[in-house]
This record gives C-alpha cells, sequence and structure tokens, in this order.
C-alpha cells in the first residue's frame, strides 16, 4: 500500500489442478500440482461499476415511469383548472389551489426525472467548444438576476482575464443557474450573500466558483450531494447536482463541495462553496507578441 492510499480492496479468482503431467528425459512421469491466478481485480472498481449499472437501470425506469404519469397528471391540472372556474365557496377554491400547487409540483419532478434521458442524449451529441470564461459566467450571471432583481441578489467578480475553456454555453448555464438557485433558497438576506467568481490556479487550471453564507451541510447530505433522487427537502427530486455532475463530467471537468471561509465587509463569513474545476484550458489571444498561444 502506498503511503496516503487507503487499503485496497482485491478479487482474486483462482485455478488449481493435479492433472499435469510431466515427462522426465528418461521416461519417467510425474504428476504437478499448479496453482494459477487467472483473475485480479480492484473491488472498489467492480462496486463503482455496479453502482453505475444499478442507476442507469433505476433512470430507464424512473423515465418510463414518468413518461406514463405526464398525460394523466395533464388531464387533472387541465380538469381541476375548469373546476375552479365554477367554484364560488372559499374553502372549495383553497382545495381546488392545493390540487392545483400539488399537480405543479408532480410535474416539475416528472420534467426533471425526463430530464437525465435528455442530458444523456445531449452529452452523448453536443461536442466541448471553446468558450471565454468570464464573459460567459459574467452574461449568465446577468440574465439569471435579471428574471428577479429584487431577490437574486449577489455579486460577480472575474478573474480569469483571456481564458477559454471547453465546455458547451447552454450547458454552462444549466450547471451555473441549478447552483445559484441552490444558493438562493439558503443563502442569507445580504447583498452579498451570494458570491460568484472565476480564478485559474498556479498549475493552469481555471475554475467557477458558486458561494454562498447558508447553514454548513450534515455530514450525511454531504457524502450523497451528487448521488441522483437524493434530497435533504421532501419537495425536491434530487436531480439538480447529479446532472451538473454528469454535464460537468462530459467536457472533461469536476464539481466539488467545501465550506469554505470569504472576507467581506462585514467580516470573515463562512458558507457553502460549488466549485467547478475546468481540465482544457486556452489563453486567449492579447495584444500582439513573438509568442503563439498555448493549449494546455
Amino acid at each position: 500500500m502506498q503511503p496516503g492510499h487507503s487499503p485496497m480492496g482485491l478479487r482474486a479468482r483462482t485455478w488449481l489442478t493435479t492433472h499435469h503431467t510431466l515427462q522426465g528425459s528418461r521416461g519417467g512421469s510425474e504428476m504437478m500440482d499448479v496453482l494459477c491466478v487467472v483473475f485480479l481485480q480492484d473491488l472498489r472498481e467492480m462496486e463503482a461499476r455496479l453502482r453505475t449499472e444499478k442507476l442507469a437501470a433505476m433512470g430507464r425506469m424512473s423515465a418510463a415511469v414518468a413518461h406514463e404519469i405526464r398525460n394523466p397528471l395533464a388531464a387533472i391540472m387541465q380538469a381541476n383548472a375548469l373546476l375552479d372556474e365554477e367554484l364560488t365557496d372559499p374553502v372549495q377554491r383553497r382545495l381546488s389551489q392545493m390540487v392545483k400547487q400539488n399537480a405543479e409540483r408532480l410535474t416539475r419532478i416528472t420534467e426533471e426525472v425526463l430530464d437525465i434521458a435528455r442530458v444523456r442524449h445531449q452529452i452523448d451529441n453536443v461536442p466541448s467548444s471553446p468558450i471565454a470564461l468570464d464573459e460567459s459566467v459574467s452574461q449568465i450571471f446577468a440574465d439569471w438576476q435579471a428574471q428577479d432583481p429584487q431577490r437574486r441578489r449577489g455579486q460577480f467578480a472575474p478573474d480569469a482575464p483571456k481564458v477559454q475553456v471547453n465546455f458547451d454555453l447552454d450547458h454552462l448555464r444549466r450547471v451555473l443557474v441549478n447552483l445559484m438557485d441552490n444558493a438562493l433558497r439558503y443563502m442569507g438576506a445580504h447583498a452579498d450573500s451570494l458570491h460568484i467568481r472565476t480564478d485559474v490556479s498556479p498549475d493552469g487550471l481555471a475554475s467557477v466558483q458558486v458561494w454562498s453564507d447558508g447553514a454548513p451541510l450534515e455530514k450525511s447530505v454531504e457524502q450523497h450531494l451528487f448521488e441522483p433522487f437524493f434530497s435533504s427537502e421532501s419537495r425536491s427530486s434530487g436531480l439538480g447536482l447529479y446532472i451538473c455532475r454528469e454535464l460537468c463530467s462530459r467536457h472533461g471537468a469536476n464539481i466539488r463541495y467545501e465550506r469554505t471561509t470569504l472576507a467581506l465587509q462585514r467580516g470573515d463569513i463562512e458558507g457553502n462553496a460549488f466549485i467547478v474545476t475546468f481540465r482544457n484550458l486556452l489563453q486567449l489571444p492579447g495584444t500582439p507578441s513573438l509568442f503563439d498561444t498555448i493549449m494546455v
């Protein structure tokens, strides 16, 4: 075992035979036991593959169920809307409103489940393309804020000038909007409760971070953040972060969660940070120089 690494579990299959005959130089023969190791595999790889296969099967089944639910659900919503037009009693109208709200919630969950199949199709068919990181994140953040300026307050700090990353723009928008929506749900009411920033590490890896001053996540929640259908809320389908991870993986990026401290005007504030690190980085051409752009 290498220093700093956890013990590795191995699965080994062996084959033992006692019927191997060796011919001697003087015409004699003797029986010899032979032990052959024919298979050796890291158990962690096997467990990961089995887990992936189970999740894929669960996803296919869930998508099929969601597809069957969608049409009857639409009929329920339409019938309830027609019924609501005829109701005058406040109690009955309140009950009708409850039906509408819960039907809309089921519709959202159904669409998110079906979204997995769409994302899979996009992942297989949409190539990565170079995009300017600071400009792309700035536009996505501005569009997100414009939908609800009173609630969607935050700050954007670009720090990756002239940097391109290989990532589909629509996919990046989807990842960031999901992270910002999650942050909005749990962050405080301060103007600096949400921070978006880009960065380039000393070893040349570009990243974008979505930070908010929400309460820390429980360890049991943190361990399963990016798994499908996992959520700490009963009203959530638990698919948002899973889709983010799938999109990042498709473009050679990774996404992780950290509990970090940010220096703000009101002091050093702890918060939750989701960080997307891009694997492929391109330096945009700036002023003319004697050197060509280098792709890392």
